[in-house]
């Protein structure tokens, strides 16, 4: 976990650009060539121009559709900080902080920490997420014939079956049924299932993205309208597919239904469900309300209770396609279908409500977890840092490999390994290579001590393929090595926190722990500034709180019979320790439990009250005079004074050094700019 301060100077930074701004004038792009003369100003020879400004401006606020350029104070005051910003930063790499160790230190676990997952993100996800999107606003209808193989099957297994579905798809191209063959031969046990149910004769209707596994998926996006694609695997073995239609997919729906089906197998079971089918039937047309009479009627007990919806649903969610069809061919909410019949019974069908698929942005998030959890991400992500790998060129010394493999068990080698307990000359032999860099058997058998290693091989095998994970992992690592010279956003964010670390760095000794530390200077300032520090007239609340209810109420039983000390006292010697007495002063409502004081006369108690896992009650105890605080009093406030007064006269001292000027004036221009181009 990185540090608190990784979080702080992170903030630091981006704190410095905030700003407050309304108004209505969007940001052009024809803002970088407007009329403008001239830079906005001008910090340590170097120009801050309008493209500059922009850049910066937008970066404050996360829609860049709420970016506005007419506030001319929001703009001051963003220029301002901005050239606030860049003196501290200059000062700061002047005082040689980026240097330092410990900095150093940080900025690379940042890095170590950001990098991977960024590249990833980049590389990996946000195309399968891409792709994932646009697949899910088609539906295809696709049939299917499988004969299963173990992935780990004897060559002559594979090639059994292999055989067998070849010549499936040679009669498919012959022009025989393919749902005949697929109820027939297919070993995916659907395919024999009642008609209509999803599966039977290889069909398994329409599904977007996501739905079925990778390859799969792949053949059937590819595969043109009655084409049957080309043989493939998968995890359960040999496939070819036919697509029957594809379609734009439908918007997903919350549907209720209600579901009528006969509870036992007699002509009287049969019988009592076409009664209560009728009785649904009546009360519906009669305009009862769908949900009373689901909860009363539907056999679907577990949605009966909630009116019968069944939640979100998809095209492609794999229902009866009877049901599915029934349901998504409802256009208006609160219209009504049925009965329908289902393997499962009869049902009727309302539409509650149609959920169109949002933007790519708006989903992304969602369809990035859903990515995250199928096979396919952990396959991309080994499929580029093998790319990477090859474009980097490798080596094995299998020679040493087979070696090791050959002269001890597998038990031994790997506790060789695990131990590191090698040779001085074979610790240092050059196991591995990857473009320019080199690895030994120490290093290699480091990542075999620290990594989960593939199980149910041999051992030259399983070294083999530990030894390619390495190298892929190597891979990777160099291309985060390159990242801040190949992707000017990671670049910008490293640039960002490097200068939010040596920053904060700087204000931490220049002003705030200068601050802290310099009690004679505070005191000093203090006593200049006393004016300024004093309290008004507050009430002071005492507070009585315990566990019990009985407790609290036996003080405020004492407060309304006696005076407020000696119920005071009361409570501090009968208590016997249980009942918490504390003091506070209010000055003005807060929102707070002690409002409650307000609505008191001097020496009233409110009743008890529940509150934080027990019972109190607040008693008005009297005003508190407006006083002029003493230095403890004021400390924190004269401290955030102080430190306020520090930072300004470095700021000064700053502006001086770094010759700073400024152009507000020229702010107007690019206000008129951006409303002349917003009119156009």
């Amino acid at each position: 976990m990185l540090p608190y301060r990784f979080f702080l100077a992170s903030l630091f930074a981006l704190a410095l650009f905030v700003t407050s701004c309304t108004s209505s004038t969007n940001i052009q792009e024809s803002q970088s060539g407007s009329a403008l003369k001239g830079p906005l100003a001008i910090v340590n020879g170097q120009s801050i121009d309008v493209e500059e400004f922009t850049h910066q401006f937008s970066r404050t606020v996360s829609n860049l559709d709420e970016v506005r350029f007419d506030s001319l104070e929001a703009l001051e005051d963003f220029l301002t900080r901005y050239v606030d910003f860049k003196v501290k930063v200059l000062e700061a790499r002047e005082a040689k902080y980026q240097f330092l160790p410990e900095l150093v230190d940080e900025i690379g676990q940042y890095k170590t920490q950001l990098a991977r997952p960024f590249l990833l993100e980049r590389k990996v996800f946000e195309p399968l997420v891409r792709q994932m999107y646009e697949r899910r606003s088609e539906a295809v209808d696709a049939s299917h014939i499988l004969i299963t193989v173990a992935e780990d099957a004897s060559p002559a297994d594979t090639l059994a079956a292999y055989g067998q579905v070849s010549s499936l798809r040679d009669s498919v191209l012959a022009g025989v049924d393919f749902s005949s063959l697929a109820a027939r031969y297919s070993m995916d046990p659907s395919a024999k299932g009642a008609p209509g149910s999803p599966g039977a004769g290889g069909n398994l209707g329409f599904f977007g993205g996501g739905r079925m596994v990778d390859s799969f998926e792949n053949q059937a996006f590819k595969t043109p309208v009655d084409g049957v694609s080309e043989i493939f695997r998968s995890q359960f073995g040999y496939h070819i597919l036919k697509v029957n239609d594809r379609m734009e997919m439908p918007d997903d729906r919350i549907l209720a239904h209600i579901m009528v089906r006969p509870r036992g197998q007699t002509a009287a079971d049969v019988a009592d469900a076409d009664q209560r089918l009728s009785k649904v039937t009546s009360r519906l047309a009669a305009g009862e309300d769908f949900a009373v009479v689901a909860n009363d009627l539907s056999d679907d007990r577990q949605s009966a209770t909630n009116g019968g919806q069944l939640g979100l649903i998809s095209f492609d969610a794999g229902l009866p396609f009877s049901f599915r069809d029934a349901g998504f061919g409802l256009t208006k909410v609160g219209e009504y279908v049925g009965p329908v019949q289902t393997p499962f019974g009869s049902h009727f069908i309302k539409l509650i409500e149609i959920q169109p698929l949002k933007s790519f942005e708006e989903e992304y998030e969602n369809l990035k977890s859903q990515v995250n959890r199928l096979p396919r991400a952990a396959a991309a992500e080994k499929a580029f840092a093998e790319d990477l790998r090859d474009q980097m060129g490798y080596w094995i010394d299998s020679t040493r490999i087979s070696l090791w493999s050959s002269a001890m068990s597998q038990d031994s080698l790997f506790r060789m390994l695990a131990s590191k307990s090698f040779s001085p000359e074979d610790s240092a032999h050059v196991l591995l290579s990857l473009g320019d860099r080199a690895y030994t058997s120490y290093q290699f058998a480091e990542y075999v001590a620290s990594n989960k290693l593939p199980q149910g091989e041999q051992s030259q095998a399983r070294l083999f393929s530990i030894a390619e994970s390495f190298l892929n992992s190597e891979a990777i690592n160099h291309e985060i090595d390159l990242l801040e010279t190949r992707e000017p956003e990671f670049a910008q964010t490293m640039q960002d926190f490097r200068d939010g670390l040596i920053l904060f760095r700087l204000m931490e000794d220049s002003v705030w722990t200068a601050a802290a530390s310099d009690s004679t200077g505070l005191k000093a300032y203090f006593e200049s500034n006393k004016a300024n520090y004093s309290f008004p007239d507050r009430i002071r609340v005492v507070s009585f709180s315990a566990v019990t209810d009985s407790l609290v109420n036996g003080v405020v039983q004492r407060y309304q019979t006696e005076s407020g000390e000696e119920a005071l006292s009361w409570a501090k010697e009968a208590a016997n320790m249980a009942i918490r007495i504390d003091t506070a002063y209010v000055e003005e409502l807060s929102g707070s439990i002690y409002d409650q004081v307000f609505d008191l006369k001097e020496g009233q108690i409110t009743p008890s009250t529940a509150y934080n896992r027990g019972f109190i009650a607040l008693a008005h105890a009297g005003v508190d005079a407006a006083h002029p605080m003493t230095y403890d009093e004021a400390r924190a406030i004269v401290l955030n004074a102080y430190q306020a007064d520090i930072e300004a006269r470095l700021l000064k001292k700053l502006h001086k050094k770094y010759q700073v000027r400024l152009f507000p004036e020229r702010l107007e221009t690019l206000i008129q700019s951006s409303q002349t181009a917003a009119k156009e």
